[in-house]
C-alpha cells in the first residue's frame, strides 16, 4: 500500500509540474478578467450617477436610461443603497410614464433587497401607496411594525389607516399578519387613543384560528362603544365577551369615552380634530344642547379672526368636518334653516363628502332638486367608488321623490352593479326604493357573510329614537319593518342577538 500511494502521489506531483505553465496563463486570463469587471462595475456606477443627478423632465428618457442599467449584468454587483436608488427612480420614472404596472414590479423589486433600513421601508410604503400596489404597502407597515415598533409613530395615522384598510382587498393572511405586528407592537392612534376596530378585526382573526386566550388579551384593548355593541351582538364573540363582561358595559365605555376626549381636548386646545372628537361622543350619548354649546364657542372664535389656522393646527383638515358636525347637532335640535347654513358654508370649498352630506340634507327636506343641483359635479371621477355609491343613492332618493322613473332606474341600476363598494348604501337605496323584499333579502346575505356581518349587526341593534324630518322618520319606519320580519329576525338570532342601548343609532 506505501508502494502505491507513492506512486501516487509521485504522479500528482507530476501532473502539477506538467500544469504550471499553463497554470500561469491561466491566472493572467483571470487577472485581466477581474480587471475588465471592476471597470465594468466602475463605468456602471458612473452611468447610475449620470442618470439619477439629471434634472430633466423627460421621465421617458430618465426611465429608457434606467431599465438599460437595471438589466446590465453588472447592476446587481452595485450596492444595495445603488439599486434601491435606481429602482425606486424607476418606478417613480414609470409611474410618470403612466406604466403602472412596470412600476409596480419595480417596487416590489425594491422590498426584495437585503437589509433595507427604516427610511427605505418607509419611502417604499409612500411609493407603493402612490403607485397603488397594497400589497407591497402593507407589506413593508408589516415590516417596519416588526423591526420598528418604536418608530411607529413617525407614520401618520392616517397612512396607517389607509393600509389597514386596503388590506381588506389582499389575501386575509396579509391583514392578519399587519394588525398582528401592529398590536405586538402597542401602536395606537394620535393622542393614544386605541384603533377599537382594528383590535375587533384581530381578535376574531384569532378567534378563527383558535387562539381564544390571545383574543381574549387583544378585546382588552376595545374601548369604542360601537365595536363593543358588534361584539356582543355576534356570537363569535360569546367566549371573549364573557370572559370580562365589564369590559363589554356600552354605557359605561360611552361615559368613558366622553370624559377623555374631553381631558385630551382641555389638554390639546389647538386641535380641531379632538374638539370634533368630543362632538360626536356627545352625539353618540344625545346630548345635543351639549354639542351645540360646544361647538358655539368654537365657531364664534373662528369668526372672530381672519386667521383660523392659528387657532387650531388642524383647521384646513378638520374645519368641514367639524361644520357638519354641528349641523347634525342643529338638524337634531330641529332647526332647518340653521342645519342649512351650517351645511352649505361646509361644503363651500367644494368638499366633495360635505357636498354629499348637503344633498343629503336636501333630500330629507324633501327638496329634490337642490339635491340634484348640488350633485351636479359629483361624478365617478371626482370621487372615490364609495363616494360614486353615496353620491348616486342620493340622486335615486331625488328621482323617487320626482317620481322620475327613468332616473331611478338607472340609479338602481348603477347602485347594483357596484353593491360591493358600498353594501350598505345599496341597502339603503333598496329601502329608499321601497324594495322591501329585495332589502330584507340583502340583509339576511350580509348577516351570513361572515366578513360583514361586522359592519351590519350593530346597526340592527335597538336605540333611542332620533327627531328626523319626515321622509327620515319614513325611511326609518320601512327599516325597522326590514328588521321585524321573520326571516330576518331568524337569521339575526341564529348569527347573533339584539339589544336595547341608551345611545344613537350608529
Amino acid at each position: 500500500m506505501k508502494l502505491t500511494l507513492l506512486i501516487a502521489l509521485l504522479a500528482i506531483f507530476g501532473i502539477v509540474a506538467c500544469a504550471s505553465s499553463p497554470q500561469k496563463q491561466a491566472h493572467g486570463i483571470a487577472g485581466s478578467h477581474s480587471a475588465d469587471k471592476t471597470a465594468e462595475l466602475a463605468a456602471e456606477q458612473q452611468r447610475l450617477h449620470a442618470v439619477m443627478t439629471s434634472r430633466g423632465n423627460d421621465f421617458g428618457r430618465q426611465l429608457t436610461a434606467l431599465q438599460e442599467l437595471i438589466e446590465a449584468p453588472a447592476f446587481k454587483s452595485l450596492s444595495v443603497d445603488d439599486q434601491f436608488e435606481a429602482l425606486m427612480r424607476a418606478a417613480r420614472a414609470s409611474l410618470y410614464s403612466k406604466q403602472r404596472a412596470l412600476a409596480s414590479d419595480y417596487i416590489a423589486r425594491v422590498i426584495a433587497l437585503p437589509g433595507l433600513g427604516f427610511e427605505d421601508q418607509v419611502g417604499a410604503v409612500e411609493q407603493a401607496r402612490e403607485i397603488g400596489n397594497w400589497a407591497v404597502a402593507v407589506h413593508c407597515l408589516t415590516s417596519i411594525a416588526h423591526q420598528w415598533p418604536e418608530r411607529l409613530a413617525a407614520l401618520r395615522a392616517g397612512t396607517v389607516a389607509l393600509l389597514v384598510h386596503a388590506a381588506d382587498d389582499l389575501p386575509r393572511n396579509d391583514k392578519f399578519l399587519l394588525l398582528q405586528a401592529l398590536y405586538a407592537a402597542r401602536w395606537k392612534l394620535e393622542w393614544d387613543i386605541e384603533p377599537s376596530e382594528y383590535w375587533r378585526d384581530l381578535a376574531l382573526f384569532l378567534i378563527e384560528k383558535g387562539s381564544l386566550g390571545e383574543a381574549i388579551d387583544v378585546s382588552s384593548h376595545i374601548t369604542a362603544p360601537y365595536a363593543l355593541i358588534g361584539m356582543r351582538a355576534d356570537r363569535r364573540f360569546d367566549a371573549v365577551v364573557s370572559a370580562h363582561p365589564d369590559q363589554f358595559d356600552v354605557e359605561l365605555a360611552a361615559d368613558q369615552e366622553l370624559r377623555t376626549l374631553q381631558s385630551l381636548s382641555d389638554e390639546h386646545p389647538k386641535s380641531l380634530w379632538l374638539k370634533a372628537r368630543v362632538m360626536e361622543a356627545l352625539q353618540h350619548k344625545k346630548h345635543y344642547a351639549a354639542m351645540l354649546a360646544a361647538s358655539d364657542s368654537v365657531i364664534q372664535d373662528i369668526r372672530a379672526t381672519n386667521f383660523p389656522d392659528k387657532l387650531y393646527d388642524d383647521y384646513v383638515q378638520e374645519h368641514d368636518a367639524y361644520f357638519e358636525l354641528r349641523s347634525i347637532a342643529l338638524e337634531r335640535e330641529e332647526r332647518w334653516d340653521e342645519a342649512e347654513a351650517q351645511m352649505v358654508a361646509a361644503a363651500r370649498d367644494g368638499s366633495i363628502d360635505q357636498i354629499i352630506n348637503l344633498a343629503y340634507l336636501y333630500c330629507a327636506l324633501d327638496r329634490p332638486k337642490d339635491a340634484l343641483a348640488v350633485l351636479g359635479p359629483v361624478g365617478p371621477t371626482r370621487t372615490s367608488p364609495y363616494g360614486a355609491m353615496q353620491a348616486e343613492v342620493l340622486r335615486l332618493q331625488s328621482a323617487v321623490e320626482l317620481e322620475d322613473r327613468d332616473q331611478t332606474s338607472r340609479s338602481m341600476q348603477f347602485l347594483r352593479s357596484h353593491h360591493a363598494d358600498a353594501p350598505r348604501t345599496y341597502l339603503y337605496g333598496l329601502i329608499v326604493a321601497n324594495q322591501l323584499d329585495q332589502a330584507a333579502h340583502y340583509l339576511i346575505t350580509e348577516l351570513e357573510d361572515v366578513g360583514l356581518r361586522q359592519s351590519v349587526l350593530p346597526e340592527v341593534q335597538e336605540y333611542l329614537p332620533n327627531p328626523g324630518t319626515k321622509t327620515e322618520l319614513e325611511m326609518e319606519a320601512r327599516w325597522q319593518s326590514v328588521i321585524a320580519r321573520k326571516e330576518v329576525q331568524t337569521v339575526i338570532h341564529k348569527v347573533g342577538r339584539i339589544e336595547r342601548f341608551n345611545l344613537e343609532a350608529p
